[in-house]
């Protein structure tokens, strides 16, 4: 007995020709999907409400309702009805393909249409829907994980509001302003990473480099993030030259820094240590973020930079999965590379490289 393949799918085919259903039963029911079938659009509503197909494959001609009311009845229902609509013809239409995509169909196929490329359709349709499905499923984790991110800050912020409220020495007064500003650059950060995933994904983020030393990017990073690491009783420390000269957008690159630096605080323990680490090779200047935290597992490092994604174990886990894509996506706009491997400190080294300039 053949194993039912992982991509198989609830499959509806609607057609008036016994033959042409009998066919396509047949095709996809040994391609594995679990496949039903209807002579007519009404019927074909009735199944629909009884449980909704992921695949709807449906003609165009059909006595009665005809397949163009049926799509429109379809598309009408709450969520936008099953996920993939295929219309089949006798002949092909332009006006009448037209028609069926503005009425929401998300194919037209011609009949006779040949057997594998039916099971082909169907397969891709499956697939392309379920990829949409998961995609969508780690957005809204994103989401839910960013809200809890901004609840920490914000809730801190508002005991802070309290004790100003008290009177305070000078002292108190000075590091209680630190942690607001802390406090605000935190959140910051969070905000920059939602803007930068949402260029990333409209195609339009870029990057404008230009003759720069490594100053202007870390000795902003460096202050920024302090604060951060002295809080958490880490010591941060810098190692390299600040004038090495770079091919790089200051702002864009510091945001990826930032990005490393504050992964590696997150996940390195108190009174652990984290160094930023500059230097020239071969034609690039490598920034090195190394830590004494937990390190990424080797299994883990090829899917660390995806967008949304989280690793199950170790350092990789939690978090809202967008710093380090981003910061990948930036070195690459540069033209350069981000990699992680084992550091010198027993953690883990994010190395991220950009063109060395004049």
């Amino acid at each position: 007995m053949n194993a039912i393949p992982s991509n198989a799918g609830d499959v509806l085919v609607v057609d008036d020709f016994p033959d042409t259903l009998a066919l396509y039963e047949a095709l996809l029911g040994e391609d594995g999907h679990r496949v039903r079938s209807a002579r007519g659009g009404a019927e074909a509503l009735v199944l629909v409400e009884e449980r909704e197909p992921e695949v709807v494959l449906l003609d165009v001609s059909m006595p009665g309702m005809d397949g163009y009311e049926v799509l429109r009845r379809l598309r009408a229902r709450r969520g936008g009805g099953p996920a993939v609509l295929m219309l089949t013809a006798a002949r092909r239409d332009p006006n009448a393909i037209e028609t069926g995509l503005r009425a929401g169909a998300d194919a037209y196929m011609t009949k006779p249409i040949e057997g594998r490329e039916l099971v082909a359709r169907v397969r891709g349709a499956l697939e392309a829907h379920r990829l949409r499905r998961t995609v969508e499923t780690q957005r809204r984790d994103h989401i839910a994980m960013l809200v809890h991110d901004l609840r920490h800050p914000l809730g801190s912020l508002g005991l802070i509001a309290e004790v100003l409220e008290e009177d305070l020495s000078p002292e108190e007064r000075r590091s209680t302003v630190v942690m607001i500003r802390t406090l605000c650059a935190d959140m910051a950060r969070l905000v920059d990473g939602v803007l930068a995933a949402s260029r990333l994904e409209a195609g339009v983020f870029n990057v404008e480099p230009r003759p720069v030393n490594a100053r202007v990017v870390l000795e902003p990073s460096i202050a920024a993030l302090s604060p951060v690491a002295a809080r958490r009783r880490i010591a941060l420390a810098f190692e390299g030259d600040l004038d090495t000269r770079m091919m790089a957008d200051a702002a864009k690159l510091r945001q990826a820094i930032d990005n490393l630096v504050a992964n590696a605080l997150k996940f390195t323990p108190r009174g652990g240590r984290v160094r930023v680490e500059v230097k020239a090779e071969s034609g690039s200047v490598v920034f090195d973020v190394s830590d004494s935290g937990p390190g990424v597992p080797v299994a883990e490092r090829a899917s660390i930079f995806d967008r949304y994604g989280q690793g199950r174990t170790g350092r990789a886990a939690g978090g809202a999965g967008l710093g380090l894509a981003i910061a990948k996506a930036i070195a690459e706009a540069h033209r350069g590379t981000l990699t992680v491997g084992d550091g010198a400190l027993g953690g883990a080294s994010f190395r991220l490289s950009v063109p060395a300039g004049a």
